[in-house]
């Protein structure tokens, strides 16, 4: 009996299919899993934090991948080597220290894109790369000794964790911020046109509120409210997380005449 075309040509088909199933079964599947968190004791010591921040850069970070240590020549990336004096001077004339530019470099690398270079760094706080807080604050010591020393500890506070541009910190009992970035705050006023609707230290008030006293009448926490909740279509948005600390602190510390 001669079985039918179609018939060989299904039968071919189920059978290949049963094959490669079966084959794909007996493959070992390997499984994916986020990250493992470096668990890091919050009395470690600075030279402690530094080693564990080296082999983060070397491993979970993937950091090496991009950035070379001492090359030069044609690179998709910065070398690192330096970086500690560089990062002291990248941002200085805005009040940033070597930590605050090292730390927006890992948290927001789009934010200053070094001259000769191009922006794709991922920010490495998030997804896939996902190094926590303690995390980068190790990485962070690592990187102040390739050209300087570490000198952060544990209890270091970015930007981003609780502190401000220029190495204070916000917050604390009084709810005032501790030190004022003025340099860094007037730049952030001017790079978003404060100044069109605000007196930055006038009492009179023409169009807008007057930003004169206003660290008197309103809280730090107040103020990074209404920034956040800036009406109109005027840039704001674009803020980052560091210019906006910046901002709120220079702000808070106008204290004088309230208008």
């Amino acid at each position: 009996m001669k079985i039918p075309i179609t018939l060989q040509l299904a039968l071919l088909t189920v059978g290949l299919t049963g094959f490669y199933m079966m084959v794909g079964q007996a493959v070992p599947q390997k499984e994916v899993h986020p990250p493992e968190v470096i668990e890091i004791a919050s009395d470690v010591s600075t030279a402690e934090m530094v080693e564990i921040g080296k082999e983060i850069y070397l491993g979970k970070g993937i950091c090496s991948t991009c950035h070379t240590i001492g090359k030069t020549g044609s690179l998709r990336f910065p070398d690192m080597d330096g970086i500690a004096l560089r990062a002291a001077e990248r941002r200085q004339a805005e009040g940033y220290t070597a930590v605050d530019y090292l730390a927006e470099s890992l948290y927001e690398p789009d934010i200053y894109i070094v001259d000769g270079f191009s922006s794709g760094m991922p920010a490495i706080n998030k997804p896939p790369i996902g190094l926590t807080d303690q995390e980068i604050l190790a990485v962070i010591a690592y990187l102040q000794t390739l050209g300087g020393s570490a000198d952060v500890t544990m209890d270091t506070k970015l930007v981003y964790t609780g502190g401000a541009i220029g190495g204070g910190e916000t917050g604390g009992a009084s709810g005032e911020v501790v030190t004022a970035a003025v340099v860094g705050g007037s730049t952030v006023l001017d790079t978003y046109g404060c100044a069109r609707c605000h007196d930055a230290d006038s009492p009179l008030d023409p169009a807008s509120p007057s930003l004169a006293g206003i660290g008197a009448r309103l809280s730090p926490d107040q103020l990074l409210s209404k920034l956040y909740n800036h009406p109109g279509d005027d840039g704001l948005d674009q803020v980052t997380m560091g210019e906006l600390a910046t901002l709120v602190q220079h702000l808070a510390d106008k204290r004088g005449e309230k208008g």
